[in-house]
């Protein structure tokens, strides 16, 4: 098993941040360029100094910590940055994480990157690798590494103390939208139907954990339906496996794809799952199978699904069950952390050659 340097910054995302603590191993050293992520992981994290704020001079610094290892893990867009330097500067092969294929600029990015300094790019879905395909990137380059999910905590006592927390009973329907909080993750449209189903239903409730960079704005947004006592911030107050515990449905009404780390933990969870048809949702989650999935951006369908889940409880459970028995097949964090290693080594290969 090859040794690695996992390399991260105060920016990446929560989406990675879960896959780098499912699948980070015991030997593995964990690197900063620049101050660490608030998240915490199962290994220290230690900072390196950017001089001038230089995420390619932190890359540089790197040097004494990387003579131990066999390769190079980046897992945010300043973290490549220092990995790439870093990567240059040793002759040791360098791997990048994406939560998702993303806008078509980042394809041609790549395009340019691959080669010295960064020998494979993995992302979570078969979908995706295809649009970096389409976009130019080298296919032996692009791999799929899929969501690692644990499954939720065993017993009831994590839900009964996180709902009595909330204040809710066990005859009100609480809806996560565990997704980070940021553009396209469709926040408000979760917020506008859980709105409308409030008109048409018994108590439903909606709980929003975490944050992210556009939390102000969902914050503002959820307050102006009319439902604010029904909408729950969290933050950091539970874990993400907690919240989903004490849920019994999840929404994730993205505009685009965002990242799949917290859908495929919905599904571990068994959670009856209300999104957007977009290509990883529909990759891991297929309509009417381990989810009810509708078109992006109209609230009035995505009201629909979620009133139809909250109403039709032997589906949702249906749903729930199938997602649950998809994650144990794809997202067992053991299977997940095999695929890594031979990622790695076939980057290392490539290296070499």
């Amino acid at each position: 098993m090859d040794r690695v340097l996992h390399i991260v910054d105060e920016k990446t995302s929560p989406d990675l941040l879960r896959q780098l603590a499912l699948l980070v191993a015991d030997g593995d050293t964990v690197l900063s360029a620049g101050p660490p992520p608030r998240a915490a992981l199962r290994l220290p994290v230690r900072p390196i100094h950017q001089p001038m704020g230089s995420a390619r001079l932190a890359g540089l610094r790197m040097r004494p910590s990387a003579a131990a290892a066999d390769i190079l893990h980046a897992w945010s867009p300043r973290a490549t940055a220092a990995g790439r330097e870093l990567s240059l500067s040793t002759g040791k092969a360098l791997v990048v994480s994406l939560s998702c294929a993303g806008p078509a600029d980042r394809a041609g990015a790549l395009r340019e990157a691959v080669g010295p300094g960064l020998f494979a790019v993995t992302v979570p879905t078969r979908s995706d690798r295809s649009v970096l395909i389409r976009g130019g990137v080298p296919e032996r380059f692009v791999h799929v590494l899929p969501p690692a999910a644990d499954g939720p905590p065993p017993g009831d006592s994590v839900r009964r103390r996180v709902r009595d927390s909330l204040g809710l009973d066990e005859a009100t329907r609480l809806v996560a939208v565990p997704d980070t909080m940021v553009r396209h993750a469709g926040h408000d449209l979760a917020s506008w139907a859980h709105a409308i189903v409030c008109k048409v239903t018994r108590r439903v409730c909606l709980l929003l954990p975490g944050g992210g960079p556009h939390e102000r704005h969902v914050r503002f947004f959820a307050g102006t339906t009319g439902h604010d006592e029904d909408v729950f911030f969290t933050g950091t107050r539970f874990a993400l496996a907690d919240c989903l515990a004490a849920s019994d449905l999840a929404a994730f009404f993205r505009t685009r794809d965002v990242g799949v780390s917290a859908a495929a933990a919905a599904m571990a969870a068994g959670l009856g799952i209300a999104g957007s048809r977009t290509p990883d949702l529909a990759e891991l989650a297929p309509d009417g199978e381990a989810a009810l999935l509708v078109e992006p951006g109209d609230p009035r369908v995505a009201a629909a699904a979620m009133l139809k889940l909250v109403e039709q409880p032997d589906l949702a459970r249906r749903l729930g069950e199938e997602g649950r028995r998809r994650a144990g097949r794809l997202f067992r964090p053991a299977a997940c952390r095999r695929r890594l290693e031979e990622i790695h080594a076939a980057a290392v290969e490539a290296k070499v050659f």
